[in-house]
């Protein structure tokens, strides 16, 4: 008996669902189709000046570009790990993401795609890209520098022979932590020299052509031992490059003088300079209230303003505790001037900070905005231009007002959306809604848009309306109704209904629930305090094929409403079109039922069940019962329970609910109906007809219910009658948050459910069979013990076109559905990358630093020895026909240092291994007393450590004997690209070993015979005299003659 019992059950569950047509495979496609605002838990911004694409990384390894004309893009990694670093190469469409695991992800803006990813081998703590070159420097945690070059053709990186190792830029050191804070190109001088500032506080320039350090300031002999100093962030402060600004971990702020590649009749001027790097003290030390509280210097940027001063934008927060500061100070040449700053009144620490140019679709004109990250995600922006306004206001000792804060959001509305449908429409396209037209849409950049307060402008009515789409109804904090045309993603605005004082029962609060039929024209909107609005709208056009045409009315004349107050929030409403009633249930368990037509209350009944009496579900139905059908009323409660009331009294039809054993919190309650053709919901079935009632009476309706840990299918007679009649039971892998029913192209039904952690599943019915997933990212999901509303709302329409809205942040539209694409101008909307960016001389936040104007190279030389400070040179050199890139290629394209011995030097870098000093001078008179200037005799283990750093520069007997007599054609086939380029730069070739030992050779007689003691170097000899009274310098070439420079006269014997 109990086999046979069993064999009837697994009999009759095989048997379920027959007559459902459910989704095929073929049938589904999900995808993203377009994500607008700011994805969440957002960390890092990048910003490329000439594109004007802003960039924010996410924690799970998504990135948002924002382009110009309201275009914007979504990038999605398979690696979700969170960025470290994220930094653009400007111009070329190329985005480098740096993620905690060091891996660097190379993005092709145009593909939205990942070209290459190198992996590092060490902690990356410092990752600039040159600008107007290849090339990437890398610092590490061991405190080297790692030089990268991006390949073009394959869009990979190489790593370069050239490397900087701790040995040689830092030395010794008794401090462990030695990591690298900033490896930055000097500017002016770019293609020549490189600031390190390492976590100990030691300053060291380094010269690449040298391959050695040429200057170095700070380190552990700027405090004492008690009271170390820890370097966490640093920025240059001016465009020349000779002062560098450092934040600390105690809040202190040092401003460092550098020395500069300078013209020789600026001496004077870097005479500040040298006096506090012989003392190894700072420049100016600033004050401005980061110390007393010990908060570090987390960031720092500064801006040029005009050739004397600039704006120093300070970030500075505490990790473990609550300080946090951002601070603007003008800082000026002048350092004994006062301070003037700005403190931006900030709820919550800044993350990241940039200075974007913004276009303005009111005022067409440009505009510069500081844009803040938040801790929590959220970007505020500042105008540029109030900032200046409030510093030149302190400057004239006025009382300025503060620079007005915008907070990024939705611009969708006064408040914030609370409730969401999305309803297809027509699916004809006319070729004028082809053109897309940018400024129809609002800017999420723009501070024109906004309201006193910050808020966007209420949207406004939109004619036309007879070409949209799809339409899209949000319900608001407030209590207003807004309805957009949802054609494409950038909503555009049609009219909204606010709350009218004259309203019998007027009330603000948030709408809860929204229910929308357009073949009726009925809205139906229930809000938190328990006021449900019903609004009956004219159809304006009865010759229009599109559905949504009566909404072109203006906006109070085209509909009525009528009001009923209930107890409780409202949480579900459904409809039963054919018998014009209403039911609504709310959270305190009451199931009310409103006949339309006269919004007369039918009945108004409280259910109870065993833990959680808040109605999640209502569905009107009818159920077959010895030939009889009953109309009914499934009431489906949060706990999953179940109970069947009589449609038109609003009796319980069975003695207790039916629920889980294990109950959770339910999702969704509907009732799949059968037909001869397949499946049919309770949304399409009709009753009345005899022939349907029949078919239902041999085939089984099903309840589906739905909720967060499980899906179960259930017998609606078998429910009815009071018996507990399981079909199909499913449990979830994951926490479900969200669940809706859709309709193929013939009719299949199929389920969509979204979890919490951003997977979404297609399930055919009623077998349940996962069709396909996929992960959404770029929204925060709804935690399992969340209150309703409280991150995503979601609305899918039947046809599978779904929408996400992340509060008042972002929105997410998806297609799940293999059809044709619902949305227009996809395409345009997503392209953020230019081919053809506007000139550059549009972006005043790209000021390229100019390169140094080569005088010779003689005086090339001489400034490198004297250190004066560069003109202002705004030209570059015509003659100069290699670019910064291959003039860098030249010099890194050569191991500086052997595999087998990278610590060449290990003792510590101090100033006395840079420069020569006085007092290292033997001056002694010659036994022969030659005619013209004496010779002096120097020191050999000084004179050697100076001019090492000269290789390379003084070849110009190699290079003409690299041009004896040769056939122009034959020297091209016999060299090599490679040594081109090298001669070009003056680099030993392999074909001039033997003339680099007949010059020594010759050397060695010349110097003898001079009786001068110096050091041999790549066949050149250098002497150097500097005293109180006159200034002499010997260049001593390979054929013997010597140069003598005497002040600015040179004398050639």
């Amino acid at each position: 008996m109990f086999v046979r019992k069993l064999v009837e059950k697994a009999t009759r569950k095989n048997n379920v669902g027959d007559g459902i047509n459910g989704l095929k495979a073929e049938d589904v496609k999900p995808r993203t189709n377009f994500h607008y605002g700011i994805p969440p838990d957002s960390t890092t911004l990048a910003y490329d000046p000439i594109q004007r694409i802003l960039a924010v990384s996410t924690r799970n390894g998504v990135i948002k570009l924002f382009g110009k004309d309201n275009t914007q893009a979504l990038l999605q990694s398979e690696a979700a790990a969170p960025s470290k670093f994220l930094q653009f190469m400007e111009n070329q469409g190329l985005l480098f993401n740096v993620t905690f695991q060091n891996h660097i992800e190379v993005w092709s803006i145009d593909k939205k795609q990942v070209c290459h990813i190198h992996k590092f081998n060490e902690e990356i703590t410092s990752f600039v890209v040159v600008k107007q070159s290849s090339f990437i420097y890398i610092g590490d945690c061991l405190g080297s520098i790692t030089i990268l070059m991006l390949d073009h053709a394959s869009q990979s990186l190489v790593q370069m022979p050239y490397k900087i190792p701790l040995s040689e830029s830092h030395g010794a050191s008794t401090n462990s932590d030695t990591a690298v804070v900033l490896a930055s190109p000097q500017p002016m001088a770019e293609n020549r020299r490189i600031l390190i500032i390492f976590r100990d506080g030691l300053i060291t320039l380094w010269g690449f052509q040298e391959s050695k350090v040429i200057y170095v300031v700070g380190g552990s002999s700027q405090y004492s031992s008690h009271e170390p100093k820890i370097a966490i962030s640093a920025s240059w402060a001016c465009d020349i490059g000779s002062k560098v600004v450092v934040g600390y971990s105690s809040g202190d702020i040092f401003l460092w003088g550098v020395p500069v590649i300078s013209d020789c009749n600026s001496e004077a001027s870097n005479n500040q300079n040298d006096l506090h790097a012989s003392q190894n003290v700072p420049l100016l030390k600033l004050n401005l209230g980061y110390k007393m509280d010990k908060v570090p210097i987390v960031s720092l940027r500064w801006c040029a303003h005009d050739e004397m001063s600039g704006r120093l934008y300070i970030n500075g927060f505490n990790a473990v505790g609550s300080s946090h500061s951002f601070q603007v100070m003008i800082l000026n040449s002048n350092f004994q001037s006062r301070t003037i700053k700005l403190m931006l009144p900030l709820s919550e620490p800044c993350l990241a900070m940039e200075t974007i140019s913004c276009f303005s679709n009111h005022r067409k004109s440009n505009q510069t905005t500081l844009v803040l990250l938040l801790r929590s995600g959220s970007l505020c922006l500042y105008d540029d231009s109030e900032i200046e306004h409030y510093l030149s206001q302190c400057q004239s000792k006025s009382t300025p007002s503060l620079p007005k804060q915008i907070t990024v959001k939705l611009p969708y509305g006064d408040s914030g959306i609370s409730a969401a449908k999305l309803y297809k429409g027509a699916s004809n396209l006319i070729y004028e809604d082809q053109v897309f037209l940018a400024n129809k849409h609002y800017s999420l950049f723009s501070t024109n848009m906004k309201e006193k307060d910050g808020s966007f402008q209420s949207s406004a009515h939109l004619s036309g309306f007879e070409k949209a789409k799809n339409l899209l109804i949000t319900g608001h904090v407030d209590g207003t109704v807004n309805f957009w045309d949802a054609s494409c993603p950038l909503l555009l605005p049609i009219f909204s209904i606010k709350q009218q004082p004259s309203e019998n029962y007027a009330s603000t609060a948030p709408l809860t629930s929204l229910h929308f039929d357009a073949s009726s024209r009925v809205l139906v909107s229930g809000d938190q305090s328990g006021l449900i609005r019903i609004f009956f709208f004219k159809k304006e056009h009865p010759t229009s094929e599109n559905i949504f045409s009566f909404l072109q009315a203006k906006p109070g004349d085209n509909y009525t409403v009528q009001c009923v107050k209930l107890k409780g929030a409202i949480t579900s409403i459904s409809t039963d079109l054919e018998f014009k009633h209403l039911a609504v249930g709310t959270d305190k368990g009451y199931v009310s039922v409103i006949q339309l037509e006269e919004t007369t209350v039918l009945y108004q009944k409280q259910v109870s069940s065993q833990l959680n009496s808040g109605i999640a579900s209502l569905h009107f139905g009818s159920s077959a019962q010895n030939g009889i059908v009953k109309k009914i009323l499934l009431v489906g409660t949060e706990d999953s329970s179940i109970l069947p009331l009589e449609k038109d009294s609003g009796n319980l039809l069975i003695a207790k609910p039916l629920q889980p054993k294990k109950p959770s919190k339910a999702l969704l309650l509907h009732v799949l109906d059968v037909s001869s053709d397949g499946a049919r919901t309770t949304d399409y079935q009709d009753a009345s007809n005899e022939s349907y009632s029949k078919v239902s009476m041999q085939r089984q309706p099903l309840i589906l219910l739905c909720s967060r840990d499980a899906i179960r299918l259930y017998d609606l007679n078998h429910t009815v009658e009071g018996i507990k009649d399981l079909c199909v039971k499913k449990r979830l892998d994951g926490i479900c948050s969200y669940a809706s029913i859709i309709h193929g192209p013939s009719m299949g039904v199929g389920l969509v459910l979204i979890f919490a952690c951003g997977k979404m599943e297609i399930r055919s019915l009623p077998d349940l069979a996962i069709l396909n997933e996929i992960n959404l990212k770029g929204l925060i999901y709804a935690a399992p013990n969340s209150p309703p509303n409280a991150y995503t709302l979601f609305s899918i329409s039947s046809e599978g076109e779904a929408l996400l809205i992340d509060r008042d942040q972002a929105m997410l539209f998806l297609s799940v559905l293999s059809q044709k694409e619902v949305y227009r101008h996809l395409e345009c909307i997503t392209k953020v990358y230019s081919d053809d960016p506007a000139p550059r001389e549009e972006f005043s936040s790209s000021k390229n630093p100019q390169k140094e104007k080569r005088k010779g190279i003689l005086n090339m030389i001489i400034r490198d020895m004297k250190g004066n400070k560069t003109k202002h040179s705004h030209e570059s050199d015509p003659a100069d026909g290699f670019t910064a890139t291959e003039e860098l290629s030249a010099i890194f394209s050569t191991a500086n240092f052997p595999e087998s011995d990278g610590t060449r030097n290990a003792s510590a870098v101090t100033k006395e291994d840079i420069e020569l000093d006085i007092d290292d001078i033997d001056l002694e008179e010659t036994e022969e007393k030659q005619k013209g200037p004496n010779i002096a005799v120097l020191s050999k283990q000084k004179l050697s450590k100076k001019f090492f750093s000269l290789k390379g520069k003084l070849k110009s007997s190699i290079e003409e004997k690299l041009n004896s007599p040769k056939d122009k054609s034959e020297e091209e086939k016999d060299i090599s690209a490679v040594d081109r380029v090298k001669q070009k730069y003056r680099y030993t070739t392999n074909d001039e070993a033997s003339t680099a030992k007949e010059a020594e050779g010759k050397l060695r007689e010349n110097v003898a015979k001079l009786k001068v003691s110096c050091i041999s170097f790549s066949g050149y000899w250098i002497a150097n005299i500097n005293d109180a009274k006159r200034s002499r310098e010997f260049f001593i070439n390979g054929k013997g003659t010597a140069t003598i420079v005497t002040g600015e006269k040179e004398h050639v014997k």
